[in-house]
């Protein structure tokens, strides 16, 4: 006889137990009698149901309050109870959910249980809401994805993602979440499918015992635009915190390079230990830096490609290095290799 499977789920808040309020929707509703009371749990697994623990946390958030303290914390109130269960569901708002699934690839520094992020884009009851199939199937996920596969994933409408190479790509559609530089990990129709991707291994670090809290403005995030200054850079770059930058550069890595003071302000930068992570704002993007003189003119500057990182996973990989103390060399080698899956060797 099977045993039945002991999920966590991790309720941090988002539109998926929100409450219309006379300020608008906000984060109120606790979740835990509803999810262990839902029918369809029978429906789903038929035998063998899994057993249902709940953590919620106070205060719930609009993801858009989260920070990187609560990546954190996440991260620890997963592996405290890593013994204890077989896979993890995490609950989140969508705006930064593929913000939190990256860094959770870094800070929970192993792979062998799958921890499953889902959300909704309609709050849990509300007609044509896509909370309770969403949470459903990350259950389902959760307990029953394939051992080799198991990793740190987004669940959300059809798709299963790896969660450091998802990213949002509507905010109407219940597909919301898409990797356009990765192959799905599966689809979730009347069967869930997976693309036999093996997981990632992941012993990289020791944050559990060796890491540190960085300031949340330890990595900052810069999209180019047509006009953008040096003078904007350098003011960014003033933040005595400031340990890493995102760069959010055009098609394969490419900036003005016809504005020495721009390039000045990156060497500057880089000169004073900030690692520049330059990554492709189109969603399909990949950084080539050699591919053209203005690609080539950052990386004379000092910064390195992120090739086909999104800008979540370069964000948080850039925070994670931080806290473990790295020196900027060592932090800008490391940029350039995966550690979680995030990027192609």
């Amino acid at each position: 006889m099977n045993a039945r499977k002991r999920l966590l789920i991790i309720y941090t808040g988002g539109t998926i137990g929100m409450q219309q309020t006379p300020s608008g929707l906000a984060p109120a509703r606790d979740l835990a009698a509803d999810i262990q009371h839902m029918p369809e749990l029978g429906q789903a697994f038929q035998t063998h149901p899994p057993v249902l623990e709940t953590l919620s946390y106070e205060p719930l958030l609009d993801s858009s309050d989260m920070t990187p303290g609560r990546w954190v914390q996440i991260a620890r109130d997963i592996l405290q109870r890593y013994q204890h269960f077989d896979g993890f569901v995490v609950l989140h708002g969508t705006d930064t959910l593929a913000y939190t699934a990256s860094a959770l690839s870094f800070f929970l520094e192993r792979s062998d249980k799958p921890v499953v992020i889902t959300g909704s884009q309609l709050p849990f009851g509300w007609p044509r809401s896509d909370a309770r199939n969403n949470l459903i199937s990350a259950l389902e996920i959760a307990a029953n994805m394939p051992e080799a596969m198991t990793q740190v994933c987004v669940v959300f409408g059809s798709r299963i993602l790896r969660g450091n190479r998802a990213t949002k790509v509507s905010a109407k559609a219940y597909d919301a979440f898409d990797s356009p530089r990765y192959p799905h990990l599966g689809a979730i129709g009347i069967d869930v499918e997976y693309n036999r991707r093996r997981r990632f291994p992941v012993a990289f670090g020791n944050f559990a015992k060796q890491g540190r809290l960085p300031p949340d403005d330890a990595v900052a995030l810069v999209r180019l635009f047509p006009g953008f200054s040096a003078s904007t850079l350098r003011a960014i770059c003033s933040n005595s915190n400031l340990g890493g930058i995102v760069l959010e550069a055009y098609g394969a890595g490419n900036g003005p390079s016809q504005n020495p003071a721009f390039r000045e302000a990156i060497a500057e930068a880089v000169q004073r230990g900030v690692v520049v992570v330059v990554v492709s704002q189109p969603l399909d993007g990949i950084v080539r830096m050699s591919s053209y003189a203005a690609g080539n003119a950052l990386a004379r500057a000092g910064a390195i490609s992120g090739r086909d990182m999104t800008t979540e996973a370069a964000l948080t990989k850039l925070y994670y290095l931080i806290a473990l103390g790295y020196s900027a060399d060592n932090i800008a080698k490391k940029m350039k290799t995966p550690i979680a899956g995030e990027m192609r060797r």
